[in-house]
């Protein structure tokens, strides 16, 4: 079992790997017309400061990337920008030398020394346009040259100005490059945003440019959409992107966009043939437009699908095709996983002693640069090939800080919960401040009511109090009303932030409310079951996602008629199904386990018969910091029964 385990980490642990690559540039052919300008937020930048003419010749200097293909040019035309040039012009022109400091001469030292005067003159002009152009391009330095903290630190000083940004290049740029630096630090639901944020500033543009801005979005999304575990939306972006390519001639950055689509469908399907193909073919494609970096990454995946399928001799071959260009391009750290999986073939074929050697090597270089996720993916099977070494300390040790990493995630995801437990507060909070006011009106309405029984004394003031009272009513009725509605919308979406839309189970958010109500009752023991669908994936392979869908909505059909009304089944996420079995004895947990796969199993769902694995144990709600290794315990015991033969809840 170790072996399929490591297999399956060199096609997952891709995505992040070659995802790292987004800081390659935009192309830099852009509009025209840049005094065409969105809004006139500053009065610094209500007029575009350019020179057109030096902006036109400027554009027909560049290419692929921000570094011009024409040097000579280039020089010519930098050597003519002086104090008298429009400062926007002036900066935009400067920034590009800066990047083929960073770019071509690998002189990040000077660049930044070029771009920290540039930026002295920009803060000077208070131009925002200028301001925010140079903040960009030194962000792209770093990110360049991988040093992604002081990209980050830079992402504050973009966002201050991208609201007074008039010039739609530059706000596409500045969004752009927010979103890669947030890309390279896991946040992949933030940088989507900006993304598509850079896809409207360009969406109302239409010019020969257009095609290839939108080709540069969209092929981030698709790989967005592949890190947020979004694969068919990352297969449909990257066919819909690929075909608008080759329709508008557009295909230096196809074999990029190939690699997406392969790994997505790598992902959904499983490993074929049909797969290393689809790596191969964005080889191929990559080497005749000259992206070395993606021939790289593509050889590497071509391999790991190798590997799943133990065809060791064809793994190796396409890896050692990675590792080689990979050297020829200098590239360290991305080739990290490839020598991975190379010293990974080596512990396969008992050669423990090399393997080991290599592969410890390459994880300590992808520690030094990858996301903490990733890291804790890469320790899990380095532990298995210590297992299969039989290198039973160096398995423990490993293990060991691979619980940590997960413990800081776990409880990052744990706080993520409560945020969103505040915003409900705020929400119920906003809801009592509503009916105080109502309760306020209403004392309103009785003085006005009081001041009119002792102050009726002319027909003028009854006449005057009657409309007050009039006026008064219809606002309580019109607040009273709009209180009712809002009071509805909350229950709706109460209800909906507690279940699961698929089965209508309620799903993990519903824990922490569990806990808040059982503090309040008797103390006593629950029962916690966590069970997992036997070979789920191959479902939804050989009888389709509608299938899958339909087994996961009768398992929890069933499950709910083995519980009592007070007790919870939690879809705890994807085949995974939590249940909370209410005041039950430790006795008792083995009975119900054999109860809960006899309703399973008892019949076929939708003509396919199932099995359940999963693990079970004793939770005291007197100490709430038990929980967590509650949780532990049960998914330990999942496994557990799955390494026995699966079929079974395993209890202790």
């Amino acid at each position: 079992m170790s072996k399929v385990v490591i297999s399956l980490f060199v096609t997952s642990f891709m995505a992040p790997l070659f995802f790292l690559g987004a800081a390659n540039a935009e192309p830099e052919n852009e509009l025209r017309e840049q005094t065409s300008v969105v809004e006139e937020n500053n009065a610094a930048t209500a007029v575009a400061e350019i020179d057109i003419a030096l902006e036109e010749q400027l554009e027909a200097t560049l290419g692929m990337g921000f570094v011009p293909h024409d040097l000579e040019t280039f020089q010519r035309i930098l050597s003519q920008a002086d104090s008298t040039t429009p400062i926007e012009t002036w900066v935009r022109i400067h920034g590009y030398e800066v990047l083929r400091l960073v770019i071509n001469e690998n002189d990040l030292e000077g660049a930044l020394k070029l771009a920290e005067s540039v930026r002295e003159r920009a803060e000077a002009s208070n131009n925002a346009n200028a301001i925010t152009e140079i903040n960009t391009i030194i962000g792209e330095a770093y990110i360049q040259r991988d040093r992604n903290d002081e990209a980050r630190l830079l992402v504050p000083a973009v966002k201050q100005k991208l609201a007074q940004v008039t010039n739609p290049r530059i706000q596409y740029h500045a969004h752009h490059l927010i979103a890669r630096t947030l890309m390279r630090f896991g946040e992949f639901a933030e940088a989507l945003e900006y993304m598509l944020q850079a896809h409207a500033v360009i969406s109302s543009t239409n010019d020969a440019n257009t095609q290839r801005r939108r080709q540069f979005l969209n092929l981030h999304i698709a790989r967005l959409q592949s890190n947020l575990g979004n694969y068919r939306a990352s297969i449909d972006t990257a066919n819909a992107t690929i075909d608008d390519s080759i329709r508008h001639g557009l295909t230096d950055r196809l074999p990029e966009i190939y690699l997406i689509r392969a790994y997505a469908k790598q992902y959904l399907h499983g490993p074929s043939e049909a797969q290393v193909a689809a790596f191969l073919e964005a080889a191929e494609s990559a080497k005749q437009v000259g992206d070395d970096r993606v021939e790289m990454l593509a050889y590497n995946n071509a391999g790991a699908t190798e590997l799943l399928m133990d065809n060791y001799a064809n793994a190796q071959g396409y890896l050692e095709q990675g590792i080689a260009v990979a050297k020829r391009i200098g590239n360290v750290n991305e080739r990290s996983v490839t020598e991975f999986n190379l010293g990974y073939i080596k512990v396969l074929q008992g050669n423990y002693q090399e393997g080991l050697a290599e592969m410890e090597t390459a994880a300590e270089v992808f520690k030094s640069f990858a996301l903490p996720r990733e890291v804790s993916i890469i320790l899990s099977h380095l532990a298995n090939a210590y297992e299969l070494a039989g290198e039973y300390q160096l398995q423990a040790a490993t293990l060991k800080e691979k619980t940590d990493i997960q413990e800081e995630l776990f409880q990052t995801e744990r706080d993520n919960v409560i945020s969103e437990l505040q915003v409900r507060y705020e929400a119920e909070e906003k809801s009592l401040q509503i009916q105080i006011l109502e309760q306020q009106t209403e004392l309103q309405q009785q003085q006005l009511a009081s001041q009119q029984r002792q102050q009726f004394f002319t027909v003028l003031t009854a006449f005057l109090l009657l409309v007050i009272i009039i006026l008064t009513g219809l606002a309580y009725r019109h607040s009273n009303r709009i209180n009712t509605l809002l009071n509805k919308a909350n229950r709706k979406l109460h209800i909906q932030s507690f279940h699961d839309p698929l089965t209508g189970l309620y799903n993990r958010r519903a824990i922490h409310d569990f806990f808040l109500a059982d503090r309040r009752e008797a103390n006593h023991s629950h029962g916690i079951y966590l069970i997992d669908i036997d070979y789920f994936k191959r479902i939804n392979d050989e009888h389709g996602h509608d299938v899958g869908d339909a087994v996961l909505v009768e398992l929890g059909n069933r499950l709910n008629s083995c519980l009592r009304e007070n007790d919870l089944v939690i879809r705890w996420g994807g085949e995974e199904f939590l249940l909370v079995i209410k005041g039950i004895q430790a006795e008792q947990l083995a009975e119900f386990a054999t109860k809960i796969t006899h309703e399973i199993t008892k019949q076929p769902i939708a003509g396919v018969a199932i099995s359940v694995s999963g693990g079970g144990t004793l939770y005291t709600h007197s100490d709430a910091s038990n929980w967590e290794a509650t949780l532990k315990q049960v998914d330990q015991l999942l496994y557990q029964s799955k390494d026995t033969g699966r079929g079974e809840i395993a209890v202790a």
